[in-house]
């Protein structure tokens, strides 16, 4: 019994998952697999080990990255900027918290630049989202789009700047994400489908 890409059902009731584990010499790609006892958990199971592989193969650039907020989902952009291998120091600033990594508040932005060049607002506040990534863009800061290694993103959408598409979030085909998003874990952009600047898409 097959279900999804390169998973079937073995005849020991076992559920198989085959994935890309690497690259030989040649450039031919070296197939793996993983079981488990459901779908879902199967599924699971190869997804942790594509996110591993991922992290492995990836060195981080050098970048330095402020995330304005540290509350829950600042915490959340932390492991998809950590993820991306893009970032070699990544801290927070934050008005209302203390803590690991926050170096300060939002008003510190202006004369931390240069020693960062990358910054994103992390809050579910759209309306300050808007405001500082304007502030953010005016100081100079370059500002990424966060894309969660599991995230599928098909070749034809466009995913627009300061936008986090969070774990396993899909993007379908010819969709158009905007401005400032977020894609909340697990939730789908269906075909051709625009979600507008700012917008919060939850599961």
């Amino acid at each position: 019994m097959k279900k999804g890409e390169n998973i079937r059902q073995r005849k020991d009731g076992r559920w198989e998952a085959r994935y890309t584990r690497g690259y030989d010499q040649d450039g031919k790609r070296i197939i793996a697999s993983c079981y488990a006892a459901t779908y879902e958990q199967v599924v699971e199971k190869r997804n942790a080990l594509l996110d591993e592989i991922c992290i492995r193969d990836n060195k981080p650039r050098g970048i330095g990255l402020l995330i304005l907020g540290a509350g829950s989902h600042g915490k959340e952009v932390r492991e998809i900027a950590e993820a991306t291998r893009v970032f070699s120091r990544i801290t927070f600033l934050d008005d209302n918290a203390s803590g690991r990594d926050i170096i300060g508040g939002w008003s510190q932005a202006e004369e931390l630049y240069g020693e960062y060049t990358a910054a994103i607002v992390a809050v579910g506040n759209r309306h300050l989202r808007m405001l500082w990534m304007s502030r953010l863009t005016e100081m100079g800061y370059t500002i990424p789009t966060l894309i969660h290694p599991s995230a599928v993103i098909s070749p034809s959408a466009r995913i627009g700047v300061g936008s986090v598409i969070c774990a396993r979030a899909t993007v379908s085909t010819g969709a158009s994400v905007g401005t400032g998003c977020i894609i909340s874990a697990g939730a789908v952009i269906d075909r051709n489908a625009t979600v507008e600047d700012w917008t919060h898409i939850e599961k």
